[in-house]
């Protein structure tokens, strides 16, 4: 089954959608992330920044730009994007907001509040290399495409766990960004 993926229809998909309520009540450190949805050369794509290697938390992973709330954000949207022009030089009113997404919680006491939208073409990033390592913009198609899913065991401290994963090039998509991905494709795809 062929879904539509267009830049469109993701904008009438997550604008239809109701989010959810931005109270935290996990215990988790709060945090939110911007979903920069774009089209390039014709096809729908996300925003995805490589965490710098050096970083104590999650180095070298591929994530949603954003960060920690802090207590003098306005609010989580706030948050996700004052972190998102500190780490890439965007500026706020760049960003058409569409929707909350459900919040995921992570193994290291984070609870992350995902915001997706809209950037235009004539976004172009200056990424804080002391945060950033790479920019990309993942095709969504790769989200909806069975032979891109995966299966992987992280081994921590406190065991070993298998994890849903998504392969882009050679890259792989994992943890919280993954299970971002996944409920954003199952709001697409039940508007489909």
């Amino acid at each position: 089954m062929t879904h539509d993926l267009s830049l469109e229809h993701l904008e009438f998909a997550l604008r239809a959608h109701s989010g959810v309520n931005h109270s935290s009540e996990s215990g988790s450190s709060p945090a939110a992330v911007t979903m920069l949805f774009r089209e390039v050369a014709g096809e729908t794509c996300v925003v995805m920044i490589k965490r710098a290697s050096h970083l104590k938390k999650h180095a070298g992973e591929w994530a949603f730009p954003g960060g920690i709330i802090e207590d003098f954000d306005k609010s989580p949207l706030d948050a996700a994007l004052r972190e998102t022009h500190e780490e890439l030089g965007m500026r706020p009113e760049k960003f058409d907001f569409w929707c909350g997404l459900q919040p995921v919680d992570t193994t290291t006491g984070f609870e992350v509040w995902p915001f997706a939208g809209r950037i235009g073409n004539d976004v172009s990033f200056v990424p804080d290399a002391a945060e950033v390592e790479e920019v990309i913009n993942v095709p969504v198609k790769v989200f909806a495409n069975e032979s891109t899913k995966r299966s992987i065991t992280v081994i921590r401290n406190e065991g070993e766990r298998k994890l849903n994963a998504f392969a882009h090039e050679d890259r792989i998509i994992w943890g919280a960004s993954a299970r971002i991905i996944t409920n954003t494709m199952n709001v697409v795809m039940e508007a489909s």
